[in-house]
């Protein structure tokens, strides 16, 4: 069975400025070269890292 994503338009709009940065297609095509995964596998884990490095807004709460 098959997994289907749906999506709103506007997060295929937030995902196609994303990828249109030189340097994210750049992270995208060395992904792929190197882990030798798919490149929907590998813009995912772009998202990941954008996720991720997001700053802390002032005044949330932190992991201590």
């Amino acid at each position: 069975m098959s997994r289907t994503k749906t999506t709103t338009g506007l997060e295929n709009r937030a995902e196609q400025r994303i990828f249109s940065s030189p340097v994210a297609l750049a992270f995208v095509r060395t992904v792929v070269a190197r882990r030798k995964v798919t490149e929907a596998q590998a813009r995912r884990i772009y998202l990941d890292y954008l996720n991720r490095s997001q700053p802390h807004r002032r005044g949330a709460p932190t992991a201590a």
